[in-house]
């Protein structure tokens, strides 16, 4: 029977012994065997014999219908009676000469094993024959009687040892060492997370802090460029002012030191004063504008300047004033009234665009008839 593991089993999964096609078939067959066998045979017909061949029928019937529950409950029997057990039962299954007291030892080894070991024990019926086969002597069966009673009083204590002994027992042993370090590791790991999301919370403030920077910078180069181009629009309104009023001045040179020349004909003379006159006023007419224009872009640049001045601490007003306003509402009311309101210059003074036309009007109204 070679192809029947010979004894040998697993650490690690439930052996295939009785479960095996092939010992399958060699138990059906040595049942029907040993009826025959136990039918011709004189030691069975004794009250001991009898009840030894019962026991017997009984194990193999229940290796028969539970092949599974006998590997999985058998290990220890397997591993050490296995292949004595195979030659026996391919003994006996072939007509050949068997050791009966080999096989009432080896059953009765089996059977104590899985009474030991199994959740649900053995059958109702087999239970019976086995207590019936424990209380004898043995008298017919001396080469059974010393495995029977070693099996009834000895056998749990070497299961027991074989299972101590066994690698995932020091496994077991050694679990709570495990636990406490796997413990340690795990409040390790704890401490580490917790730094790391501080780490993280803090490079998070960080970004939204630089986040907030760059919208601020970003809106304080705009009005930079807008500076930039009003300053130059005041520098251009200012030559142009200065090129107004060295005009203003010509304009009277010119006649006073006899660049435009004096007519000797008084209408004429007259006519020329007027038209001079009537160009020193248009030209005091537009410096009076560019003066209004170069004013108007002065309060601009007050304005664009204010503006870039709150946008370099705006962010951490707005979370000091946050926190200041817990406390009071109106704490800040009229600080922020003064800083934040805007400079305007007054302009009160300074002429409409169409104030140089009402005047010019006026002169006009006094030279009409009345």
């Amino acid at each position: 029977m070679s192809d029947i593991n010979g004894g040998a089993l697993s650490s690690d999964e439930v052996q295939v012994f009785f479960a095996d096609n092939n010992m399958q078939k060699y138990l059906a067959k040595a049942l029907d065997r040993l009826e025959i066998l136990f039918a011709q045979s004189e030691v069975f017909a004794s009250s001991e014999g009898k009840k030894v061949h019962d026991f017997i029928k009984a194990s193999l019937n229940e290796m028969t219908n539970m092949p599974a529950v006998f590997d999985s409950s058998c290990s220890f029997n397997i591993k050490h009676i296995g292949s004595k057990f195979v030659d026996c039962i391919q003994a006996a299954s072939s007509s050949k000469n068997y050791d009966v007291d080999t096989l009432l030892s080896s059953c009765y080894r089996f059977v104590v094993e899985l009474e030991l070991k199994s959740p649900n024990g053995m059958s109702q019926f087999l239970n019976m024959t086995w207590n019936e086969v424990s209380d004898l002597d043995f008298r017919e069966f001396p080469n059974a009687a010393t495995q029977v009673k070693w099996s009834r009083n000895n056998m749990a204590i070497s299961i027991l040892r074989e299972y101590i002994n066994h690698p995932h027992m020091a496994a077991l042993i050694n679990l709570p060492a495990a636990i406490r370090a796997s413990e340690e590791a795990r409040e390790k790991s704890n401490d580490e997370m917790s730094i790391r999301e501080l780490r993280v919370n803090a490079l998070q403030d960080k970004l939204k802090g630089y986040e907030n920077a760059y919208n601020f910078v970003g809106l304080y180069q705009g009005f930079s460029k807008l500076r930039e181009d009003k300053a130059k629009e005041r520098d251009l309104t200012f030559k142009f002012l200065m090129v107004l009023g060295f005009s203003l001045l010509l304009v009277p040179l010119l006649k006073l030191f006899g660049v435009v020349a004096h007519e000797v004909d008084l209408i004429r003379e007259s006519l020329s004063i007027a038209a001079l006159f009537a160009l020193e006023l248009m030209i005091i007419y537009f410096f009076r504008i560019a003066l209004q224009n170069f004013r108007s872009i002065k309060a601009q640049l007050l304005q664009i300047d204010l503006r870039m001045t709150l946008c370099q601490f705006i962010n951490s007003y707005v979370e000091f004033a946050s926190d200041a306003r817990k406390s009071d509402k109106e704490l800040l009311a009229k600080f922020e009234q003064v800083i934040f309101s805007g400079i305007v210059s007054d302009e009160s003074v300074i002429p409409s665009t169409f104030d140089g036309l009402e005047q010019v009007a006026k002169i006009v109204d006094g030279f009409k008839p009345r």
